[in-house]
Protein backbone atom coordinates (compact mmCIF):
# COMPACT_ATOMS: atom_id res chain seq x y z
CA UNK A 1 0.00 0.00 0.00
CA UNK A 2 2.78 2.52 0.52
CA UNK A 3 4.85 1.46 -2.13
CA UNK A 4 8.16 0.86 -0.70
CA UNK A 5 9.85 -0.94 -3.66
CA UNK A 6 8.82 2.16 -5.78
CA UNK A 7 10.19 5.08 -3.31
CA UNK A 8 13.34 3.05 -3.35
CA UNK A 9 13.26 3.38 -6.35
CA UNK A 10 13.09 7.20 -6.96
CA UNK A 11 15.82 7.42 -3.91
CA UNK A 12 18.34 5.65 -5.93
CA UNK A 13 17.65 8.02 -8.80
CA UNK A 14 18.70 11.06 -6.66
CA UNK A 15 21.98 12.03 -5.37
CA UNK A 16 22.68 12.39 -1.62
CA UNK A 17 24.80 15.32 -2.65
CA UNK A 18 21.57 17.50 -3.50
CA UNK A 19 20.31 17.16 -0.19
CA UNK A 20 19.75 20.57 0.34
CA UNK A 21 17.84 20.87 -2.83
CA UNK A 22 15.60 18.34 -1.73
CA UNK A 23 15.21 20.33 2.03
CA UNK A 24 14.56 23.80 0.38
CA UNK A 25 11.73 22.56 -2.37
CA UNK A 26 10.08 20.54 0.64
CA UNK A 27 9.76 23.66 2.63
CA UNK A 28 7.12 25.07 0.17
CA UNK A 29 4.47 22.15 1.64
CA UNK A 30 5.78 23.03 5.32
CA UNK A 31 3.45 25.15 7.74
CA UNK A 32 6.17 28.11 7.63
CA UNK A 33 6.87 28.06 4.08
CA UNK A 34 3.08 27.84 2.79
CA UNK A 35 2.56 31.09 5.98
CA UNK A 36 5.39 33.12 4.25
CA UNK A 37 3.63 32.21 1.28
CA UNK A 38 -0.04 33.25 2.08
CA UNK A 39 1.44 36.42 4.40
CA UNK A 40 2.84 37.74 1.41
CA UNK A 41 -0.06 37.57 -1.34
CA UNK A 42 -2.08 38.87 1.57
CA UNK A 43 -0.73 41.79 2.50
CA UNK A 44 0.13 42.74 -1.20
CA UNK A 45 -2.67 41.83 -3.75
CA UNK A 46 -5.35 44.26 -2.39
CA UNK A 47 -8.37 42.54 -4.59
CA UNK A 48 -7.60 39.39 -3.72
CA UNK A 49 -7.19 39.21 0.08
CA UNK A 50 -10.85 37.86 1.09
CA UNK A 51 -10.32 34.67 -1.20
CA UNK A 52 -6.57 34.60 0.20
CA UNK A 53 -7.70 34.19 3.65
CA UNK A 54 -10.08 31.93 2.52
CA UNK A 55 -6.87 29.95 1.69
CA UNK A 56 -5.37 30.43 5.39
CA UNK A 57 -8.71 29.09 6.81
CA UNK A 58 -8.19 26.04 4.65
CA UNK A 59 -4.44 25.67 5.31
CA UNK A 60 -5.48 25.80 9.09
CA UNK A 61 -8.23 23.35 8.79
CA UNK A 62 -6.40 21.24 6.66
CA UNK A 63 -3.30 20.97 8.90
CA UNK A 64 -5.98 20.12 12.15
CA UNK A 65 -7.26 17.46 9.69
CA UNK A 66 -4.09 16.08 9.39
CA UNK A 67 -2.57 15.55 12.24
CA UNK A 68 -5.36 13.87 13.52
CA UNK A 69 -5.67 11.40 10.49
CA UNK A 70 -2.09 10.42 11.10
CA UNK A 71 -2.36 9.73 15.03
CA UNK A 72 -5.23 8.08 14.22
CA UNK A 73 -4.16 5.65 11.54
CA UNK A 74 -0.46 5.61 13.11
CA UNK A 75 2.34 4.11 10.66
CA UNK A 76 5.89 4.98 11.32
CA UNK A 77 7.60 6.66 8.52
CA UNK A 78 10.64 5.20 7.18
CA UNK A 79 13.93 3.96 8.88
CA UNK A 80 16.29 5.99 9.87
CA UNK A 81 19.18 4.47 7.60
CA UNK A 82 17.13 5.78 4.34
CA UNK A 83 16.98 9.93 5.71
CA UNK A 84 19.57 11.63 3.70
CA UNK A 85 21.59 14.18 5.41
CA UNK A 86 19.96 17.22 6.87
CA UNK A 87 16.05 15.48 7.53
CA UNK A 88 16.42 14.26 10.70
CA UNK A 89 14.43 17.70 11.73
CA UNK A 90 11.35 16.27 9.14
CA UNK A 91 11.07 12.70 10.11
CA UNK A 92 9.11 13.49 13.62
CA UNK A 93 5.59 11.71 13.64
CA UNK A 94 3.43 9.49 11.63
CA UNK A 95 4.23 8.85 8.07
CA UNK A 96 0.61 8.28 6.53
CA UNK A 97 -0.75 10.47 4.80
CA UNK A 98 1.86 12.93 4.13
CA UNK A 99 1.20 16.65 5.46
CA UNK A 100 3.60 18.23 2.78
CA UNK A 101 1.55 16.70 -0.29
CA UNK A 102 -1.78 17.97 1.21
CA UNK A 103 -1.08 21.40 2.17
CA UNK A 104 0.55 21.74 -1.48
CA UNK A 105 -2.84 21.03 -2.76
CA UNK A 106 -4.68 22.95 -1.01
CA UNK A 107 -2.53 26.17 -0.50
CA UNK A 108 -0.82 26.42 -3.98
CA UNK A 109 -4.25 24.61 -5.60
CA UNK A 110 -6.53 26.97 -3.38
CA UNK A 111 -4.74 30.08 -4.64
CA UNK A 112 -5.97 29.24 -8.46
CA UNK A 113 -9.34 29.91 -7.08
CA UNK A 114 -8.48 32.44 -5.27
CA UNK A 115 -6.78 34.47 -8.17
CA UNK A 116 -9.20 33.53 -10.55
CA UNK A 117 -6.26 31.17 -12.04
CA UNK A 118 -8.34 28.10 -12.89
CA UNK A 119 -8.26 28.26 -16.70
CA UNK A 120 -4.70 29.23 -16.99
CA UNK A 121 -3.05 26.30 -18.53
CA UNK A 122 0.35 27.74 -17.49
CA UNK A 123 -0.61 28.77 -13.83
CA UNK A 124 -2.38 25.58 -13.54
CA UNK A 125 0.94 23.50 -15.06
CA UNK A 126 2.77 25.48 -12.45
CA UNK A 127 1.06 24.53 -9.56
CA UNK A 128 1.05 20.92 -10.55
CA UNK A 129 4.68 20.98 -10.77
CA UNK A 130 5.03 22.63 -7.81
CA UNK A 131 2.56 19.69 -5.99
CA UNK A 132 4.86 16.89 -7.32
CA UNK A 133 7.92 18.68 -6.72
CA UNK A 134 7.09 18.58 -2.73
CA UNK A 135 5.45 15.12 -2.94
CA UNK A 136 8.79 13.55 -4.64
CA UNK A 137 11.28 15.61 -2.09
CA UNK A 138 9.25 13.75 0.85
CA UNK A 139 10.42 10.52 -1.01
CA UNK A 140 13.65 11.15 -1.93
CA UNK A 141 14.53 12.48 1.66
CA UNK A 142 13.24 9.45 2.86
CA UNK A 143 10.85 10.77 5.49
CA UNK A 144 7.60 9.59 3.27
CA UNK A 145 7.06 6.45 1.11
CA UNK A 146 5.57 7.09 -2.26
CA UNK A 147 2.21 5.70 -0.79
CA UNK A 148 2.33 8.39 2.07
CA UNK A 149 2.67 11.40 -0.36
CA UNK A 150 -0.42 10.05 -3.12
CA UNK A 151 -2.54 9.58 -0.42
CA UNK A 152 -1.49 13.00 1.10
CA UNK A 153 -1.92 14.46 -2.29
CA UNK A 154 -5.72 12.74 -2.92
CA UNK A 155 -6.70 13.55 0.54
CA UNK A 156 -5.84 17.28 -0.27
CA UNK A 157 -8.17 17.05 -3.94
CA UNK A 158 -11.26 15.83 -1.84
CA UNK A 159 -10.46 18.28 0.50
CA UNK A 160 -10.55 21.51 -1.10
CA UNK A 161 -14.26 21.33 -2.99
CA UNK A 162 -15.28 20.08 0.30
CA UNK A 163 -14.04 23.11 2.09
CA UNK A 164 -15.64 25.23 -0.96
CA UNK A 165 -18.69 24.28 -0.26
CA UNK A 166 -18.73 24.30 3.74
CA UNK A 167 -17.61 28.14 3.11
CA UNK A 168 -19.60 29.45 0.77
CA UNK A 169 -16.48 31.44 0.47
CA UNK A 170 -16.49 33.17 3.61
CA UNK A 171 -13.13 33.15 5.70
CA UNK A 172 -14.66 33.47 9.18
CA UNK A 173 -16.61 30.52 8.32
CA UNK A 174 -13.57 28.58 7.35
CA UNK A 175 -11.98 29.19 10.61
CA UNK A 176 -14.92 28.56 12.44
CA UNK A 177 -14.41 24.63 10.85
CA UNK A 178 -10.48 25.16 11.46
CA UNK A 179 -11.30 24.95 15.12
CA UNK A 180 -13.35 22.28 15.07
CA UNK A 181 -10.95 20.24 13.25
CA UNK A 182 -8.34 21.45 15.85
CA UNK A 183 -10.40 20.90 18.66
CA UNK A 184 -10.84 17.07 17.33
CA UNK A 185 -6.98 16.89 16.31
CA UNK A 186 -5.94 17.70 19.82
CA UNK A 187 -8.41 15.62 21.68
CA UNK A 188 -7.33 12.61 19.19
CA UNK A 189 -3.23 13.66 19.50
CA UNK A 190 -2.96 15.65 22.47
CA UNK A 191 -1.05 19.25 22.80
CA UNK A 192 1.48 18.83 20.16
CA UNK A 193 3.02 21.82 18.38
CA UNK A 194 1.28 21.17 14.90
CA UNK A 195 -2.42 20.37 16.84
CA UNK A 196 -1.85 23.40 19.23
CA UNK A 197 -1.01 25.94 15.37
CA UNK A 198 -3.82 24.42 13.92
CA UNK A 199 -6.20 25.68 17.14
CA UNK A 200 -4.64 28.46 18.02
CA UNK A 201 -4.42 29.96 14.50
CA UNK A 202 -7.78 29.09 13.80
CA UNK A 203 -8.91 30.88 17.14
CA UNK A 204 -6.97 33.94 16.02
CA UNK A 205 -8.16 33.76 12.29
CA UNK A 206 -11.90 33.66 13.88
CA UNK A 207 -11.04 37.04 15.53
CA UNK A 208 -9.11 38.73 13.11
CA UNK A 209 -11.81 38.17 10.13
CA UNK A 210 -14.79 39.23 12.44
CA UNK A 211 -13.12 42.67 12.83
CA UNK A 212 -12.55 42.86 8.32
CA UNK A 213 -15.19 44.91 7.31
CA UNK A 214 -13.72 44.39 3.95
CA UNK A 215 -10.81 42.74 2.57
CA UNK A 216 -10.44 44.62 -1.06
CA UNK A 217 -9.81 47.57 1.51
CA UNK A 218 -7.50 49.72 2.03
CA UNK A 219 -6.27 48.74 -1.31
CA UNK A 220 -1.88 49.83 -1.77
CA UNK A 221 -1.50 53.30 -2.53
CA UNK A 222 2.62 53.55 -2.78
CA UNK A 223 5.53 51.30 -3.05
CA UNK A 224 6.55 52.76 -0.29
CA UNK A 225 3.58 51.82 1.85
CA UNK A 226 3.91 47.96 0.57
CA UNK A 227 7.57 47.82 1.53
CA UNK A 228 6.24 48.99 4.73
CA UNK A 229 3.45 46.50 5.25
CA UNK A 230 5.69 43.88 4.35
CA UNK A 231 8.21 45.12 6.46
CA UNK A 232 6.63 45.72 9.64
CA UNK A 233 4.51 42.30 9.03
CA UNK A 234 7.85 39.89 8.45
CA UNK A 235 8.62 41.98 11.82
CA UNK A 236 6.37 41.09 13.94
CA UNK A 237 5.79 37.27 12.45
CA UNK A 238 9.41 36.81 12.84
CA UNK A 239 9.59 38.13 16.34
CA UNK A 240 5.95 35.88 17.53
CA UNK A 241 7.55 33.10 16.07
CA UNK A 242 10.88 33.87 18.03
CA UNK A 243 9.15 33.65 20.96
CA UNK A 244 8.03 30.00 20.35
CA UNK A 245 11.28 28.73 21.90
CA UNK A 246 10.64 30.27 25.52
CA UNK A 247 7.01 29.32 25.89
CA UNK A 248 6.48 26.09 27.12
CA UNK A 249 2.95 25.71 28.50
CA UNK A 250 0.53 24.56 25.81
CA UNK A 251 -2.19 27.57 26.21
CA UNK A 252 0.39 29.92 26.23
CA UNK A 253 1.96 28.31 22.87
CA UNK A 254 -1.90 28.24 21.24
CA UNK A 255 -2.40 32.18 22.79
CA UNK A 256 1.06 33.12 20.72
CA UNK A 257 -0.33 31.00 17.61
CA UNK A 258 -3.48 33.11 17.52
CA UNK A 259 -1.64 36.56 18.07
CA UNK A 260 0.94 35.15 14.76
CA UNK A 261 -2.34 34.66 12.54
CA UNK A 262 -4.14 37.53 13.99
CA UNK A 263 -1.25 39.87 13.06
CA UNK A 264 -0.94 38.84 9.63
CA UNK A 265 -4.64 39.24 8.93
CA UNK A 266 -4.71 42.78 10.46
CA UNK A 267 -1.29 44.09 9.54
CA UNK A 268 -3.01 45.63 6.06
CA UNK A 269 -5.46 48.20 8.07
CA UNK A 270 -3.06 48.70 10.43
CA UNK A 271 -0.53 50.15 8.05
CA UNK A 272 -3.08 51.83 6.33
CA UNK A 273 -4.37 53.57 9.22
CA UNK A 274 -0.97 54.87 9.90
CA UNK A 275 -0.63 55.39 6.26
CA UNK A 276 -3.95 57.37 5.69
CA UNK A 277 -2.65 59.61 8.72
CA UNK A 278 0.75 60.53 7.87
CA UNK A 279 -1.19 61.50 4.34
CA UNK A 280 -3.87 63.80 6.34
CA UNK A 281 -1.25 65.45 8.42
CA UNK A 282 1.04 65.84 5.45
CA UNK A 283 -2.01 67.24 3.39
CA UNK A 284 -3.63 69.75 6.77
CA UNK A 285 0.52 71.30 6.57
CA UNK A 286 0.00 71.75 2.64
CA UNK A 287 -3.19 73.57 3.26
CA UNK A 288 -2.31 75.84 6.04
CA UNK A 289 1.09 76.68 4.20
Amino acid sequence: MRLEAQSAAIRELFPADYADLALAVTELGGSTGAMIVLALLFWLSSRHRRNTALIVSYAFAGLALLVALKSLIGLPRPPDAVLLPGAAGEADGYGFPSGHAFAAVVVYGGLLSAFDRRRDPRAVLAVGAVVVAVSLSRVVLGVHYLGDVIAGAAIGLAFLPAMNRLTRGDPTRGFAIAVVLSLSALAVAGATEDALLGFGGSVGGVLATLGIDDYGVPALRSRLEAATLVGLGAGGTVGVRALEAAVAVAPLLAGLYAVLVAWILLAPSAVARCSTAVFDSLAQRRGAS
